[in-house]
């Protein structure tokens, strides 16, 4: 996500590309108002991107953020649209060709350039994590009318320029209120037994109805449960959107139930999966059951729990979590201290298993521990305890 340094990220994106496009000697690129750049004769050609307008779009000003389950709060990112005017100007140019060279030249490069995505940003430049906003920012023409346009340059106070109106839309500014995520009902009911459903006896295909655990880590053995599993030799498929299709090694097959491992549990990511089984039979022919949603959980690895940290300045703590399996770039990922959602801090590496956080802590104390990977958390139920709990050990305690 986005902090409130992204209005000038995006600026300076936009710079990095319409720079690109006017790579002609002596034409730069500036974002001053447009008396201060007509006034400005440093150089012959210069083209002004000014952000004169910014407004709130009413679509994304109620949307929950990013992974926000049932039950949590979190405040709504402030949704800016940023509105730019482009204007070129050159001091030995009596005809106006090279304005007009320099505008068109601006156009094309937007025209083709009309989203910015994660590697437009300069992230050296410390101006926030824009990049790192779920919904890239798109770059758009605003057809201003005369009167418009007239009305923008008298409230420049400026002489009037040829100039063409954009929009940057959207922008999403986190809030600076903690988000607020419970920790997980344990079970419901004297047993804690979810729906059950039954196939159709008259339909000879292969049907699956359930996956248990539905959030399972790679160590868990998948428990497929249906109806005609053994019409043939079945193979369990893991899909992931952006990952693609993982095999599993099957180590019991039954009518009903087929039992599944993680096997190259180094090709998966946390995060939402679907699984199906795929049944060949003698004669090559193939059956595939439909799919069903699973989650693999991350796991928070290693043998030193809980955890313990000390405040830094200002009651600062920072932490390193193993992750098991390694989070891909480009993933939502959280560290829930407690009911507190913090950010990952940005890492270079296509796949990371050590994850960094930062936090203020008010003072000592003791905090459980959960890891969120686009949307999918760390078991944190300890299931060998009757009636199940919390386990102690998944928690930092801060000095």
């Amino acid at each position: 996500m986005s902090d409130s340094d992204a209005v000038a990220a995006v600026t300076s994106a936009l710079h990095v590309v319409l720079s690109k496009a006017l790579s002609g000697p002596g034409v730069r690129v500036t974002s001053k108002t447009p008396d201060e750049a007509a006034a400005d004769h440093q150089f012959p050609a210069t083209l002004n991107l000014f952000l004169y307008r910014t407004t709130i779009d009413g679509g994304w000003r109620n949307t929950d953020p990013p992974g926000t389950r049932p039950g949590e709060t979190g405040r709504p990112a402030l949704p800016v649209v940023l509105h730019y005017l482009l204007t070129p100007y050159t001091t030995d140019d009596p005809q106006g060709l090279v304005a007009l060279q320099i505008l068109g030249a601006a156009m094309a490069a937007l025209h083709d350039h009309s989203e910015l995505g994660p590697d437009d940003y300069d992230k050296e430049a410390g101006l926030g994590d824009a990049h790192l906003q779920p919904e890239p920012v798109r770059i758009t023409p605003v057809d201003l009318s005369v009167d418009d346009m007239s009305k923008l340059w008298s409230a420049f106070q400026s002489h009037y320029r040829v100039s063409v109106a954009y929009e940057a839309r959207i922008v999403l500014l986190d809030s600076a209120r903690p988000a607020r995520a419970p920790l997980p009902v344990v079970r419901r009911g004297a047993e804690g037994r979810g729906p059950e459903a039954a196939p159709d006896p008259a339909d000879p295909s292969p049907v699956l109805t359930g996956v248990t655990p539905q959030a399972a880590t790679v160590t868990d053995e998948l428990v497929l449960t249906g109806s005609r599993l053994d019409a043939g030799t079945p193979v369990v498929h893991l899909t992931h959107p952006l990952f693609g299709a993982v095999p599993l090694t099957t180590t019991a097959v039954s009518e009903h139930e087929v039992r599944a491992t993680f096997e190259e549990a180094g090709r998966l990511v946390p995060g939402p999966w679907s699984v199906t089984v795929v049944l060949t039979g003698d004669d090559g022919t193939r059956q595939v059951t439909p799919t069903l949603p699973l989650a693999v959980a991350p796991s928070i690895a290693g043998t030193s729990l809980p955890l313990s940290a000390r405040r830094g300045a200002g009651g600062t703590v920072k932490l390193k979590v193993e992750c098991d399996p390694p989070v891909a770039a480009g993933q939502r990922v959280h560290l829930l201290v407690g009911d507190r959602p913090v950010p990952v801090t940005p890492f270079r590496g296509a796949r990371e298993k050590t994850l960094t956080f930062s936090f203020r802590a008010s003072g000592p104390g003791r905090h459980v521990l959960r890891l969120r990977v686009d949307g999918v958390d760390s078991p944190v139920v300890d299931g060998d305890a009757t009636p199940p709990r919390i386990d102690e050990d998944l928690a930092v305690v801060v000095t």
